[in-house]
This record gives structure tokens, C-alpha cells and sequence, in this order.
């Protein structure tokens, strides 16, 4: 891979968060952003057949502006752990 080719990737992976990036940012558990993602809330994918989920920062963007207490009522509960 030459070093036009490596920094088009880097700035294609920029545009990509992984459930371990979400969770850190809204302060959840691994499994509350993974009943998101299967639930359909948060929409995801994974990446030429992989293991990992990765979700759009539009998508992520979306979905934090999807209610008017998204936050509360996760924090409420507890979750604030990842």
C-alpha cells in the first residue's frame, strides 16, 4: 500500500465509529450499544463480512438527536458504564 493509499483509508476510518467508540462517548455498556444496533435503532454494519460493527458518524449523529432525553433515560437506569 503506498502512502496515497494509507492516508485515504485513515481518513475513511475516521468517518467510522466502533461500538467500543460509542460506548465510550455515551458512557453505556458494550451490550446496550449492541441492543441498539440489533434492534435497529442504531444503524450498523460490518465491514466485507467482519467481526466488528461499525456505524457511520451520520448514523451516530442520527441517532443521538433521535429523542429529547436519549440520554436520560439510559443514565437513569444506570448504564453509564462501557
Amino acid at each position: 500500500m503506498n502512502i496515497n493509499e494509507q492516508a485515504k483509508t485513515e481518513v475513511m476510518m475516521d468517518n467510522f465509529l466502533t461500538v467500543e467508540e460509542i460506548c465510550g462517548l455515551l458512557k453505556v455498556k458494550r451490550g446496550t450499544a449492541i441492543r441498539w444496533i440489533s434492534s435497529g435503532r442504531l444503524r450498523a454494519f460490518k465491514p466485507g463480512g467482519g467481526r466488528v460493527w461499525r456505524v457511520t458518524r451520520n448514523d451516530f449523529q442520527r441517532f443521538i438527536k433521535g429523542g429529547p432525553d436519549f440520554r436520560a433515560k439510559f443514565i437513569e437506569k444506570g448504564r453509564t458504564k462501557c
